[in-house]
């Protein structure tokens, strides 16, 4: 395959070409009334125009004849309409923990583990607490962070939905509202947990969309304080519809919907992102922790940009550069976990890209080469900063502690690394567009100390074009919209684009 070096200088220069709009021509029945509004919604039919025609309807009396399927898309679609629907309150003003462990059995296991969370061993110098088992009760706030840490272990997986009653809903109502401005991570932890729930059973979606949920989760959709707070609502919406039986996939646990058009996608476009870094956080303009809602370039950007409808989903693992205490996650287990996860939220059923940075690339390459079904679908690679012969930073400032496996891989002498490579390159012939970013900018490392993270030498993967862009590491996915970077993606996607309209005429 050929081979190009280009420089940045040029690219913004390509990316013009390539704007180009294909329009849609699917022929749609003509909405003329109220009644064929609700009617389509009900069906899951032109639900886009259904949605718009109801809007600008002055009686809202057809609120009370939509089904579950067409509420749960109305909140989807952040509709003020949600606020008009009668619900059921769910507020409690007192969040009473241990009446909540006693609603929920999840076997012998989860008996055991709520059992140690309610005891903890009595301190050598308490010498009241000398009896076998006699213990003092942790904190309000500690015992119900672990249970919400254990509910989402045990529902991220399919459950016996008989063993945790729908009260499960107004009690994840309660946490958030109790936290949702004291302790971010535990309201968070609520909308994660409901999302694996709505996602399980009808009848959890059903009590979600009939409960003061409804009108919080499609506010949410528009204006959630974070963007984990908008993917998370759209991911309820989502999920929900999955046990309604209107979408034909399901969003697990550690797989976000950045981005669904309003027809059917042509290609998914699939994020990756490196050591440390988040779905809510990597793809986001240059920001700090304090400004959760800066622009998340995908997101805002590309649908903008690129018109042919696409959907863009988000990867989402939790890495480390340091090990203290605890299982850790191999590039083995991550592949095996994911393998599962994007079956489950339709990954591969039709043409697929993949945006990685640093690390992400690796877990890209395992996934395609532990997927051939996958592989076989995919169309596009874009390594953004991808360490495939390692980092010398790597080998920086670990004297005093363990570092991690993921950090122990990206060693320059890693066998494990450098076979992965070697596989991938023996089947990415396969894949038609395979495109590398390389940073050449120094990045702040330890104190004063500057070097670049992913130096040229393992940032060019050994098959096609080649980009070099003046960027430290971390702010090369992290583009600005008219800047050479951003220029590389569009062209990346577009040439994707190219090649899955190929393989239709083939």
């Amino acid at each position: 395959m050929a081979r190009y070096i280009i420089p940045s200088v040029t690219i913004s220069a390509i990316y013009g070409v390539y704007k180009t709009y294909w329009p849609d021509t699917n022929d749609q029945k003509k909405i003329t009334s109220v009644e064929d509004a609700v009617s389509l919604l009900n069906g899951n039919s032109q639900t886009s125009e259904a949605l718009r025609y109801i809007h600008h309807a002055e009686s809202k009396d057809f609120l009370k004849t939509l089904n579950p399927a067409a509420i749960a898309l109305l909140a989807r679609s952040g509709s003020e309409l949600c606020l008009k629907i009668p619900v059921k309150s769910c507020l409690e003003h007192n969040l009473d923990v241990s009446e909540a462990l006693s609603k929920f059995s999840l076997g012998d296991k989860w008996n055991s583990s709520i059992e140690w969370i309610n005891r903890v061993a009595c301190p050598e110098e308490d010498l009241s607490c000398s009896e076998e088992w006699l213990v003092r009760l942790p904190s309000q706030i500690e015992r119900l962070r672990r249970m919400l840490q254990l509910l989402f272990l045990t529902t991220e997986k399919d459950f016996n939905v008989s063993t945790i009653d729908v009260d499960v809903i107004p009690f994840l109502f309660n946490v958030y509202a109790e936290f949702f401005d004291s302790n971010k991570d535990m309201a968070i932890m609520a909308l994660k947990i409901l999302s694996n729930i709505v996602g399980a059973d009808e009848k959890y979606a059903k009590s979600m969309l009939s409960s003061e949920w409804l009108p919080l989760i499609s506010s949410m959709m528009t204006n959630g304080k974070s963007l984990m707070e908008r993917l998370l609502s759209h991911k309820v919406c989502q999920n929900a519809l999955s046990s309604l039986k209107v979408i034909g996939y399901r969003l697990p646990s550690d797989i976000y919907e950045v981005f669904l058009p309003d027809e059917e996608p042509e290609i998914d476009i699939v994020l990756i992102h490196g050591l440390r870094g988040s779905v809510a956080y990597t793809w986001r303009q240059k920001d700090s922790d304090e400004n959760l809602l800066t622009t998340c370039w995908p997101k805002d950007w590309l649908p903008l940009d690129v018109k042919r409808p696409f959907r863009i989903i988000g990867l989402e693992y939790p890495s480390y550069i340091f090990h203290f205490g605890g299982i850790q996650q191999s590039l083995q287990m991550r592949s095996d976990r994911f393998k599962e996860q994007m079956k489950t939220a339709g990954i591969g059923d039709r043409p697929v890209l993949f945006v990685c940075h640093s690390m992400g690339g690796l877990l890209a390459k395992k996934l395609l080469i532990d997927c051939p079904e996958l592989m076989k679908n995919t169309v596009g690679v874009l390594f953004i900063a991808t360490p495939h012969k390692g980092s010398p930073v790597a080998n920086w400032g670990f004297s005093v502690f363990q570092p991690t496996e993921d950090v122990v891989m990206l060693n320059e002498n890693n066998a494990m690394n450098r076979k992965l490579n070697e596989d991938f390159a023996a089947v990415s012939e396969k894949i038609p567009v395979i495109v590398s970013m390389v940073e050449t900018r120094e990045s702040n490392i330890i104190a004063n100390a500057k070097s670049i993270v992913v130096p040229n030498k393992s940032a060019v993967f050994d098959q096609g074009a080649v980009y070099h862009i003046e960027e430290v590491h971390l702010n090369l996915c992290k583009p600005d919209r008219y800047s050479p970077s951003y220029g590389v993606i569009i062209n990346f996607l577009l040439d994707c684009f190219r090649e899955s309209d190929k393989r239709k005429k083939a």
